[in-house]
């Protein structure tokens, strides 16, 4: 299996079992780590954290932002989005 998202992503990451402290919000795709067997995982970086977390591709979704660049990625500008 391949990896859906690709390093440098914006992504939302969902909201973790009630037993974890992870917030909810937009990350990054810092690194597609190695699969040998179970689910994809990936290390990303959570706007709303300092640290780096390791999370399954089930826990991450497109950003509308993202899916609004997409249909335009054939242009030679970019844009940032800051959501606060």
């Amino acid at each position: 299996m391949q990896h859906r998202y690709k390093v440098g992503q914006m992504l939302e990451l969902r909201s973790a079992p009630r037993h974890s402290n992870r917030p909810a919000g937009p990350c990054e795709v810092i690194s597609c780590l190695p699969h040998e067997s179970g689910p994809l995982l990936y290390r990303v970086k959570s706007r709303n954290e300092t640290n780096d977390r390791v999370v399954a591709e089930a826990d991450l979704r497109p950003t509308d932002a993202a899916k609004v660049l997409a249909e335009h990625d054939d242009s030679p500008f970019t844009i940032a989005v800051s959501k606060r």
